[in-house]
């Protein structure tokens, strides 16, 4: 909770006394933050900004299964946030665009706003948008690079595009050119359109307050300009509101065929290359090690020793995945490692004072452990972070130990980082968690490395599929409260192997490289569990 000294102030700009749940959402969760307090509701008493636009009757049918469901609740605010005056402003209309009048200016001036939140008023420009200290913010649900207008959620499945994009902005005079300040991108739910546009509002919901906690620490905004020539979508037709029907229907039986009869089949494999190499170079060819027996798999390969590495190896028969060790290049079987009641995988392996470390996922113990390994034993095991996190990397760099992981709730989406003076911790949050949010990049995918002064981190591209491509990533900026990184490189799986469905770790061994790669194959032991799973929320 943050002291009273250092909140912000803020207005709701509304149409009148009925917002969306999610809308809703979003303005307590900056006043339950303590980071920020409301204290205008600005209420458009003229024309209303947003008139019922004329839709077709196919899109009508389709809106019908999302309206007034979860985050697009409709919610009577006259009696929320009780703290917060009222005002009701009759904005001068010109053209498609609202002014605030000089009476309504003077009037909110005294109260020294640091934004205002707009869920009202359409296009706005003119004294308005200088008022607050930071701007008025607004959501847009869409990748502005690739769609302007809507409806949100809607057009990205009828051009199947694999992401769903979403922005917090800061508007500005010209439309669609205003400052970014925060942005998401997620995996588009193409099998239902309300899944699809109710996830986008659901995890966009909480970006006000993270800009706020940002504004705190550091004193300022970070923005960046956005310049979108993208085309604008309107509402769509009924011929094309029929394509979409029919689209989603084929993704749904898709959905649900590749669930039940295309088990992923990971392997590992050895690339005779440095891992620095791979930034101005092609991915050499991979040598597939040793194909997992009947039911398992192979996956997340990490050196131990210069012959010796640990991987996850997974069983459709019970369900979860043990860690073991395989010596590489004879002719034998992986050696249990560690093994618990619970999944594990992704046995990310440290070095640090001549001792080896294992950190493993282990998201249904609830702690992440990382565990010392002497003589091919583990002798000691440590709690480093509370919580359920998914493939934990942890490397030292400046002094400091950076851990990055995912939450279980957006294993694939949203990055997190933790960082310590000591190897067993305690681990502090950045201050930006999550620092990243896009399913093309977040979730961690092997061992960092540093080329030519530079830090580089390989992602898991989950866009299409569950670790679909390896993402390069460059690490610019890494400190307790700032993170950045651009994109450097993307490998994809080799399109000539067995396993050409997926590729979603690079760590290094040596001077050598290790992957693993996905294809698909029947599992009968699969088949059950997903089948019972659909039963089960079918009859709940």
């Amino acid at each position: 909770m943050f002291n009273a000294s250092t909140q912000v102030r803020f207005a709701v700009l509304v149409e009148g006394n009925l917002l969306k749940k999610w809308q809703v959402d979003a303005i307590q969760d900056l006043i339950d933050s303590g980071t920020a307090d409301c204290i205008q509701i600005i209420e458009n008493k003229g024309e209303e900004s947003y008139k019922s636009i004329p839709l077709s009757l196919g899109y009508r049918f389709i809106e019908r299964f999302t309206r007034n469901s979860g985050p697009l609740e409709v919610i009577d605010i006259s009696t929320l946030f009780p703290e917060a005056k009222r005002i009701a402003v009759q904005a001068e209309k010109k053209g498609s665009s609202n002014y605030f009048p000089k009476q309504a200016i003077d009037t909110l001036k005294p109260l020294q706003l640091d934004f205002i939140l707009r869920f009202g008023f359409g296009i706005l420009k003119g004294d308005i948008l200088s008022l607050p200290k930071y701007g008025i913010w607004s959501f847009h649900h869409g990748n502005p690079k690739e769609y302007r207008g809507g409806p949100a959620g809607f057009w990205e499945i009828y051009e199947k595009n694999p992401v769903t994009g979403a922005i917090l902005q800061g508007i500005g005079e010209k439309l669609d050119q205003g400052v970014l300040l925060k942005e998401g991108f997620y995996q588009t739910i193409d099998h239902s359109y309300r899944a699809n546009l109710h996830h986008v509002l659901e995890e966009s919901k909480t970006w006000p307050t993270a800009i706020v906690r940002q504004i705190i620490s550091q004193g300022s905004l970070s923005t960046s300009p956005i310049q979108s020539k993208a085309k604008i979508y309107k509402t769509p037709s009924n011929w094309q509101a029929f394509l979409f029907l029919v689209q989603v229907f084929k993704n749904k039986i898709k959905f649900h065929f590749e669930s039940l009869f295309m088990a992923e089949k990971w392997n590992i494999g050895i690339v005779n290359q440095n891992i620095k190499e791979v930034i101005e170079g092609e991915l050499a060819p991979i040598q597939w090690i040793k194909k997992a027996p009947r039911h398992e798999y192979y996956a997340d390969p990490f050196a131990l020793s210069k012959d010796l590495i640990t991987m996850e190896v997974f069983s459709y028969k019970t369900n979860k995945a043990s860690i073991q060790q395989l010596h590489v290049g004879k002719e034998n079987s992986p050696e249990p490692l560690i093994s618990k009641r619970t999944h594990l995988s992704y046995p990310y392996t440290i070095t640090n004072e001549q001792k080896t470390y294992i950190l493993p996922e282990n998201y249904r113990n609830n702690v992440l452990s990382l565990y010392e390994l002497e003589n091919g034993e583990i002798t000691n095991e440590v709690g480093i972070l509370q919580g359920s996190w998914i493939d934990p990397t942890l490397f030292q760099h400046e002094g400091r130990w950076w851990l990055f992981c995912t939450p279980k709730a957006s294993p694939k989406e949203k990055l997190s980082i933790f960082y310590s003076d000591k190897v067993e911790g305690p681990y502090k949050p950045h201050e930006q968690n999550p620092v990243l949010t896009d399913i093309r990049s977040a979730r961690p995918g092997g061992t960092p490395f540093v080329k030519d002064g530079a830090l580089f981190r390989p992602t898991q591209n989950c866009s299409k599929t569950y670790g679909g491509s390896i993402i390069i990533k460059r690490i610019e900026q890494l400190t307790p409260s700032l993170f950045k990184e651009s994109l450097a490189k993307e490998i994809l799986p080799a399109s000539n192997s067995k396993y050409n469905k997926g590729l979603h770790t690079l760590s290094a061994f040596g001077n050598k490289i290790l992957v693993d790669g996905k294809r698909y194959s029947f599992d009968i032991y699969n088949f059950k569990a997903q089948l019972s799973a659909k039963l089960n929320r079918k009859s709940s």
